[in-house]
């Protein structure tokens, strides 16, 4: 049986069309909150290592913070749209 042969008073009779979403606007503020979490744990491992190395004065924990600060630098250049 068809929607055009059911009763008004079914159930499926009363059901309204699907309507369609746009996922457009969800996704890009999916791929947002990804992307700020990124950047957001790269900026707290900048903050961990800086405190390592005031503590240790070293050259491997100075090394560290180096690498943090290059690889945070291309993390925000994408974020802004840029390449550097």
């Amino acid at each position: 049986m068809d929607a055009q042969h059911l009763p008004s008073d079914s159930p499926a009779g009363l059901r309204r069309p699907a309507q369609v979403s746009a996922l457009n606007a969800y996704r890009q503020r999916v791929a947002e909150t990804v992307r700020d979490g990124v950047l957001e744990a790269a900026w707290n491992r900048l903050a961990a290592l800086v405190a390592e190395v005031l503590c240790w004065r070293d050259p491997e924990s100075l090394a560290a913070v180096e690498a943090c600060v290059a690889h945070l630098k291309e993390l925000v250049l994408a974020d802004w749209g840029e390449r550097g």
